[in-house]
């Protein structure tokens, strides 16, 4: 993977990460767009903080990958 799209997942991780934990009201309201689809209700009412955990995770593994990529 290029270290650019890391760099580019690991900031989309984070950002989706932080909507999670603070921001619940701006991911329903993209949850209602993708509901048909992806998502369900009852779920990320339940999961909120721990798929808000999961993606700040995977946000800070994505940066140190791109990270460590650009400066060898």
């Amino acid at each position: 993977m290029s270290p650019s799209l890391e760099v580019f997942l690991g900031v989309l991780s984070g950002l989706l990460g932080l909507g999670y934990l603070y921001r619940p009201d701006l991911i329903e309201r993209m949850n209602a767009v993708l509901r048909d689809y992806l998502l369900n209700d009852a779920y990320i009412a339940l999961e909120r903080k721990k798929w808000g955990t999961f993606l700040l995770l995977l946000s800070f593994i994505f940066l140190y990958m791109g990270r460590s990529s650009f400066c060898p």
